[in-house]
């Protein structure tokens, strides 16, 4: 069995896969070397991992490495890794594990599709493969909730609201109403254009969403697209084959 941890801006996620089977997912807030220890206790094959993390190691993530050097054969994500597609992107160093991930993860659900992966969560990134496994990258923009705070942060008299994941009128009628139509709104037109441009240029195009805020954002797109929440995960899980 293998064990893959992501480890995003916000959350961690961990699954437990046998081969390409996804056995567990666990999403924790702040991750623990004792977590760690307890999945592995659960599940005692475990004899692969590999090891994702959008920041640098501190204390925490360099105990957890440790822990996992020690009792796995651990795979640490990184550009100089084995990759089962091209990879174009002009600045690889700085390329999102997440975003390289999550199309890997599309193209081994649509291995002869074009595939748009669009994450939503700290940020929305929108990444680009094509049938030829391709990779070139896409675009980045903020999350939900990064705009909500943004107004907050960078103005003086508009408040903080917390994401309400219901769609606003667009014309807003008072304050609340009208950040709720500009940031809920403003994201749904925002991917409607990116989904339009990509879809009459690649009209088979496979569209898939993923991240913390997909379910909502996918529920507007639901006749044309495919929600997989999982993606990054499943994607880290062939990276990790190939390379261990």
């Amino acid at each position: 069995m293998r064990l893959v941890i992501d480890i995003g801006n916000t959350r961690t996620k961990i699954a437990v896969f046998s081969s390409s089977t996804l056995f567990l997912v666990e999403v924790y807030d702040n991750i623990t070397v004792d977590d760690i220890k307890n999945i592995i206790k659960r599940f005692p094959t475990i004899r692969k991992s590999i090891y994702s993390s959008v920041a640098d190691a501190d204390s925490v993530k360099t105990e957890i490495q440790d822990y996992l050097k020690q009792n796995t054969k651990l795979i640490n994500m990184n550009q100089d890794l084995s990759y089962p597609i091209i990879n174009h992107y002009l600045s690889p160093k700085t390329l999102g594990k997440d975003r390289l991930a999550g199309v890997i993860g599309a193209k081994s659900l649509f291995a002869e599709d074009d595939c748009l992966v669009i994450d939503s969560g700290t940020c929305i990134t929108i990444d680009f493969i094509d049938k030829s496994n391709n990779y070139y990258g896409g675009s980045i923009s903020p999350g939900i909730k990064m705009k909500y705070k943004a107004l907050n942060t960078f103005t003086e008299s508009l408040p903080l609201i917390n994401e309400k994941f219901q769609k606003e009128d667009i014309i807003g009628t008072d304050t609340q109403g009208s950040i709720n139509s500009g940031v809920l709104n403003g994201t749904i037109m925002e991917l409607q254009g990116f989904i339009r441009y990509y879809s009459s240029n690649y009209p088979d195009i496979k569209i898939l969403f993923t991240g913390g805020d997909s379910r909502y954002l996918q529920s507007y797109f639901k006749k044309n697209t495919i929600l997989e929440e999982h993606l990054v995960l499943l994607g880290l899980n062939i990276i990790l084959d190939t390379n261990a």
